[in-house]
């Protein structure tokens, strides 16, 4: 890593052992009132970073295969126009540089009708894998080596994305959490081109899962098992979801639960289980709430007493119910915050003012503790640091737990050189050095797992503008940095 940060950045919710220099052992955590407390009854802070992409795999964050723009510039080098297509692209501007018709007609002015269609028929053949699901990649690897093979190159990947340097810097820099977002896809090993009818499961994937939270634990840090997408699906990230409406996918999710329940009920080291994030497919609150009471009954019927994450669904967090209502007990109820539309500092004061105070009266009326599983800012800029910095000192003077979206994320070199775009998502999200782009269409298989197992050697150095905006208490040195510029 080129660069690590030379302190610490905040204190972590665990005490390390002074005289042996190591964690001290991480115990169950609970709910007391709107505070989560450890064995002791100390107050636990959880602050800490989601693991986007590395079980459930969105391959924006990766950069696995392309999108269709980059696959554009790829196959314009190799038709030698690629001056004429980085100029087509350039024109067009990343809102509309993955809309086929719109790049043909733009290359079409630069090399002519012919030219174009003939680049067009040969990205056509590779369809973008760029998606918020990992099913598009799931499916495309599936098709070419089956589910085998399909299952063998995320586990390199897996093995490859996390490694021991990544969480030593995180322990370092305070962080106190790892959310593990997690795809059902992943945790079996059933076809993902027919219907679901059973739950076979992926060992390789769960001995994934072992280790990282024997590596979690090590490091005094705990870890929320986050169930993304569930069998059915409960929001829209893969098509419709129909969790809501099938009794049948109802029941694989409880067994789905029920099964991880077995595996981690004794691991003090898992925080919570995140029952279903984002559960957007849910027609209303009173249905939403239903399932989760299913997934809550089943764990708890196992004797498992693991604090539960309950996700609101963006129905807005005074829909969650007084747990009472349904004889909850030991839950935590959350959200996710985003900086869609935020053009501006003062867009942001506007969204933590509001975001203080309608959580602030729902959390009174429930009792719980909140956690923010996952939040954001998007634009490089100073204003949107300054932003979440501004998110980070509302959930330290409210007493909520917190992860940030995401750990690591690599910014496009092709996007970088066509537009000299630059994101802040990552926490880890500076490439430095030269990368060699899994093609999962062109690839064999061979070749594909040497460039997954390349992951590992890759300079991802840290975003300190983001890491210096998530210390609590940052904000004002943040606004002063962008006063007199970076």
């Amino acid at each position: 890593m080129a660069r690590v940060a030379a302190s610490l950045l905040f204190a972590i919710g665990c005490a390390r052992d002074d005289d042996a220099g190591e964690p001290a052992a991480l115990t169950r955590l609970r709910a007391d009132g709107v505070t989560i407390i450890d064995a002791t009854g100390a107050p636990v802070r959880l602050r800490g970073v989601n693991l986007g992409a590395w079980s459930f795999h969105e391959t924006w964050i990766s950069l696995f295969d392309y999108p269709l723009h980059g696959r554009v510039f790829v196959v314009g080098q190799e038709l030698g126009i690629e001056t004429e297509v980085t100029r087509a692209l350039q024109a067009l501007g990343p809102d509309q540089a993955d809309d086929i018709d719109a790049v043909e007609q733009a290359v079409a002015k630069e090399v002519g009708a012919g030219a174009a269609a003939e680049l067009r028929a040969e990205v056509e053949r590779y369809p973008s894998l760029a998606d918020d699901s990992d099913l598009p990649l799931r499916l495309a690897l599936e098709q070419r080596f089956g589910t085998d093979g399909r299952d063998r190159l995320l586990d390199t990947f897996q093995g490859a994305w996390l490694r021991d340097a990544d969480l030593d810097w995180l322990a370092a820099q305070g962080f106190n959490l790892l959310r593990v977002p997690l795809g059902y896809r992943a945790l079996v090993t059933t076809s993902d081109q027919e219907p679901l009818t059973e739950l076979r499961y992926n060992e390789l994937m769960f001995a994934r899962i072992d280790d990282l939270l024997d590596r979690a634990e090590a490091r005094g840090m705990y870890v929320v098992l986050d169930l993304q997408e569930s069998p059915g699906g409960h929001n829209d990230y893969s098509g419709v979801g129909t969790l809501y409406d099938d009794p049948a996918m109802q029941a694989l999710t409880v067994s789905l639960w029920s099964e991880l329940s077995r595996r981690y009920a004794d691991r003090d080291v898992v925080a919570a289980y995140s029952l279903l994030a984002e559960p957007m497919s849910a027609p209303d609150a009173a249905t939403r709430d239903a399932v989760y009471d299913q997934l809550v009954q089943a764990i708890r019927g196992r004797g498992d007493d693991h604090l539960l994450v309950i996700h609101d669904g963006f129905q807005g967090m005074g829909s969650l119910p007084e747990p009472a209502t349904y004889g909850w007990e030991g839950v935590v109820y959350s959200t996710h915050l985003f900086e869609w539309g935020a053009t501006s500092a003062a867009a942001y004061e506007v969204m933590i003012a509001l975001t203080d105070a309608t959580l602030a009266e729902a959390q009174a009326a429930q009792g719980v503790p909140y956690f923010i599983g996952s939040f954001s800012t998007m634009a490089d800029e100073d204003w949107a640091y300054e932003g979440a910095a501004g998110f980070v000192d509302l959930f330290e003077a409210r007493d909520w737990s917190w992860a940030v979206w995401t750990f690591k994320r690599i910014d496009d070199p092709i996007d970088a050189a066509l537009w000299g775009t630059s994101t802040s998502w990552g926490v880890l999200g500076r490439l430095d050095g030269a990368f060699e782009r899994p093609d999962a269409w062109r690839d064999d298989e061979a070749t594909l797992t040497n460039k997954l197992a390349g992951y590992a050697d890759l300079d991802v150095a840290p975003n300190q503008a983001l890491v210096d905006a998530l210390a609590p208490g940052a904000r004002a040195a943040v606004a002063a940095r962008a006063e007199g510029g970076r």
